[in-house]
């Protein structure tokens, strides 16, 4: 849905934060490795590189994921349903998966890294504008 020709309303019902976070994603027995490109709490949209995945992944397909954190020692673990492929990134399409519910264990570690990437990106924002003399 447009208003007035502009862009697509955004639908997401969480906000999402850049990371760089690695996860691994396991599907039909087997484990791949992923670079969490952004996250939120109800889902994530991962990098799988150049990872054959032997069968393609559908729409509403069951995946586990493992994220892991830098600073925790507690890595974020839920299944996930596949809710689409983003194919604009030319030979690396990206998966984005929506979370199944989650135990509050799984949330609590979720909440910790997205805190955790909010302050990273606060961090990196204050030091771009120091090295440019922006106040």
């Amino acid at each position: 849905m447009t208003d007035h020709g502009g862009p697509p309303r955004e639908r997401r019902r969480h906000p999402r934060a850049l990371t760089d976070l690695r996860a691994t994603m396991n599907v039909r027995g087997a484990s791949h490795a992923a670079r969490v490109i952004n996250l939120s709490m109800g889902g994530a949209l991962l990098d799988l590189g150049a990872t054959p995945l032997g069968a393609p992944l559908d729409k509403g397909q069951l995946v586990s994921l493992v994220i892991s954190s830098r600073s925790s020692e507690r890595p974020f673990v839920s299944d996930a349903r596949v809710v689409l492929w983003n194919t604009a990134v030319a030979g690396n399409p990206l998966l984005a998966v929506q979370f199944e519910p989650m135990t509050d264990e799984a949330t609590e570690a979720l909440e910790e890294m997205l805190s955790e990437a909010v302050a990273e990106l606060r961090r990196r924002v204050f030091m771009a504008r120091a090295r440019a003399g922006i106040d």
